[in-house]
């Protein structure tokens, strides 16, 4: 998949929040069928993933949806990314990207993301060495405050303690707030955002790691193919992604499969617009989210 031009990258979640306006401005609210339930009432794994896109990282919001009281979600997955120049090539591979979400009460669940193993294979002349090591793991917890069969909506916070190794350790905690919007245009097509406001660990001007704020907006258009297959195309941005770097750019095409009610598939690819060190940034993965135990309203 070619890269999508930048200026086409900028005008996306632009386009897309001010669809979401136009909406909720230029037409009547409509009332919800009696005989459907609204989305996340739906014992659906696709619609209550925070996969594929969202991440693991505190800088993400994820889905608007929650688990059920006494329903658990697990979603894991595997990630390759590769950056490449005339120098070189940097491989760094994540996996199993775990998130497990419990609901607790009604409209609220808590959420884990274990340590993600990490290794990073290098060649040629590039500016990294090899490494291996862990994540650090991320406690959450999100709050569904809308579930109406036109818009979900959710609010959610994040904590991530160093307890990491090797360089994928951020050395110092992370936290983060975010809203979580979706609206259904058609039957088949809807938009989604997630607004995240929090803290981010970089490197500063004397190389000494130091926290720093961040605001991490993501804007998704999903399509609906049938009533198992959805594409999804993301822009997720960043104000910074570093103490003294600028902001970034990361945008993706996934294809999510349900199968049955309990299970869903992802693939995504990913494009880094405005990576870190200049060279052409890519991603790939595939993922499954899970509902493991049905909650006691579905």
């Amino acid at each position: 998949m070619p890269p999508v031009p930048s200026s086409l990258l900028r005008v996306f979640p632009w386009a897309l929040a001010a669809a979401a306006l136009a909406l909720c401005l230029g037409r009547p609210a409509l009332a919800d069928d009696g005989d459907t339930p609204p989305p996340c009432a739906m014992p659906m794994a696709g619609a209550l993933a925070d996969r594929p896109g969202t991440g693991r990282n505190t800088s993400t919001g994820g889905s608007p949806c929650v688990a059920d009281p006494g329903e658990t979600i697990l979603e894991t997955g595997y990630r390759r990314q590769t950056m490449t120049n005339a120098d070189g090539q940097v491989v760094l591979t994540s996996v199993p990207l775990t998130f497990v979400r419990v609901g607790v009460a009604r409209h609220f669940e808590l959420g884990i993301a274990p340590p993600v193993a990490e290794s990073r294979s290098v060649s040629g002349n590039v500016p990294l060495d090899a490494a291996n090591g862990q994540a650090d793991v991320v406690f959450a917890a999100k709050y569904r405050i809308l579930d109406r069969q036109q818009a979900q909506a959710s609010v959610g916070v994040a904590y991530s303690p160093p307890t990491g190794t090797g360089e994928f350790t951020d050395r110092l905690p992370t936290y983060s707030a975010s809203g979580n919007f979706a609206l259904s245009i058609t039957a088949q097509l809807s938009i989604s955002t997630s607004q995240t406001f929090g803290t981010a660990i970089g490197p500063g001007d004397n190389g000494q790691l130091h926290s720093f704020f961040v605001y991490t907006p993501s804007y998704t258009l999903a399509y609906a193919l049938d009533g198992a297959t959805t594409v999804l195309v993301q822009a997720a941005l960043s104000s910074r992604q570093a103490p003294t770097l600028p902001s970034g750019d990361r945008n993706f095409f996934a294809v999510q499969r349900a199968l049955g009610d309990r299970v869903a598939l992802d693939a995504e690819y990913e494009v880094n617009a405005k990576p870190t060190l200049g060279a052409p940034q890519h991603a790939f993965g595939v993922g499954v989210v899970w509902i493991a135990t049905k909650g006691r309203s579905r």
